[in-house]
C-alpha cells in the first residue's frame, strides 16, 4: 500500500466514527476513489502525485470525522489538507446548501481539488449504479449543474467518462467482481446477486471462499460481513462480536452465504486464531 502509515491513519478516523458506505466499510468508497485517481494520474504533474492520492483517501475527513484543517496538516501536510478542505462541503440543511457557490469556487480555483472531486464523483456514480442505489438517479440529475459549476476545460477524459456512465453496463464488473477477489481485497466482491447463480458459487469457491461443508464447528474464520472480519462457526450460523464505535461489546449472528442468498452474510475465507477481543463472550 502506498503511503501506508498515512492511509491507515485516515481509515482509523472513519472507523472511529463508525462510518459506512451503503452498509459496507467506508474504505470501499475510498478505495474506489483512489482507483480513479490512479486511472487518470497521468493528467497530474508527478510532483503532486502523493498529494492527490492522499487527498483521495482523506477527502471526507473534514466532512465526516470531525477533524479540522490543522489536524490534517499535522499528519498529511498542508498541500493535502488544502485539497481536502477545498472539496469539503459547506454546512447546510440539504445538499443544495452544502454545495453552494462558495464550495464550487473553492474547487474550481484549485486544479488538484477539481481532479480529486471528479474522482469522487466518478466513484459515487459508478458505485451507486452498480448497487442499484437511489442516489444514482440523484447524481445523474445533478450532473448538468455539477458540470456548469466546475467545467473549465481541464480533465476532459474524466468529464467524458462521467457523462458516459449512463450508457455503460457495469453489472458484469459488480455482480460479483470475483476475478479480482483475494484476501487483501475481500470487500471488493461487492454485494452478491440474489439469488446467487450456481456458476457464481463455483467461482467463489474456486477463489478460496469456504463452503459450509468444509467448516468446523467451534472454529473461528476470517472473512467478510458488514460488521466484522472474524466469526465463530457454531455448526448452524456464524457468531461475531459486534464492533460498535470501536468497542466490541455484544455477540451477533449471521448466516453463511449458502443460507441467505448473499445479501447480509458472512463469507469465510480461512480458519484463524481470534484475538481476545474477537472471541465470543456471552
Amino acid at each position: 500500500m502506498e503511503y501506508k502509515d498515512e492511509v491507515i491513519w485516515i481509515l482509523q478516523q472513519h472507523r472511529r466514527v463508525n462510518q459506512t458506505y451503503g452498509g459496507l466499510p467506508y474504505h470501499v468508497h475510498l478505495e474506489n476513489v483512489v482507483k480513479f485517481v490512479k486511472k487518470y494520474i497521468n493528467l497530474i504533474p508527478e510532483q503532486y502525485h502523493r498529494d492527490v492520492i492522499l487527498a483521495a483517501w482523506g477527502h471526507d475527513l473534514i466532512e465526516d470525522t470531525g477533524l479540522t484543517f490543522n489536524n490534517i496538516v499535522k499528519v498529511l501536510g498542508r498541500r493535502v489538507a488544502n485539497i481536502i478542505y477545498a472539496v469539503s462541503n459547506e454546512k447546510g440543511h440539504d445538499r443544495d446548501e452544502r454545495a453552494n457557490d462558495k464550495y464550487y469556487s473553492g474547487i474550481i480555483n484549485d486544479d488538484l481539488a477539481l481532479f480529486v472531486k471528479l474522482c469522487d464523483r466518478l466513484s459515487n456514480l459508478t458505485q451507486s449504479k452498480k448497487d442499484g442505489h437511489g442516489m444514482y438517479k440523484k447524481y445523474m440529475q445533478e450532473l448538468p449543474h455539477f458540470k456548469e459549476k466546475l467545467y473549465n476545460g481541464m480533465y476532459q477524459k474524466m468529464w467524458d467518462e462521467l457523462e458516459d456512465i449512463k450508457f455503460i453496463d457495469l453489472d458484469d464488473e459488480y455482480f460479483p467482481n470475483v476475478n479480482k477477489f483475494d484476501e487483501e481485497n475481500i470487500w471488493s466482491i461487492g454485494r452478491l446477486p440474489n439469488p446467487i447463480p450456481g456458476d457464481v458459487y463455483k467461482e467463489l469457491y474456486r477463489k478460496g471462499i469456504l463452503p459450509k461443508k468444509d467448516l468446523i464447528k467451534g472454529k473461528y474464520y476470517f472473512g467478510k460481513c458488514r460488521n466484522a472480519k472474524v466469526a465463530l462457526w457454531n455448526g448452524y450460523e456464524f457468531v461475531y462480536m459486534r464492533d460498535f464505535w470501536g468497542k466490541s461489546f455484544f455477540p451477533e449472528t449471521i448466516f453463511h452465504l449458502e443460507d441467505d442468498n448473499g445479501f447480509d452474510v458472512f463469507i469465510p475465507l480461512k480458519e484463524v486464531t481470534p484475538t481476545e477481543e474477537q472471541r465470543i463472550k456471552y
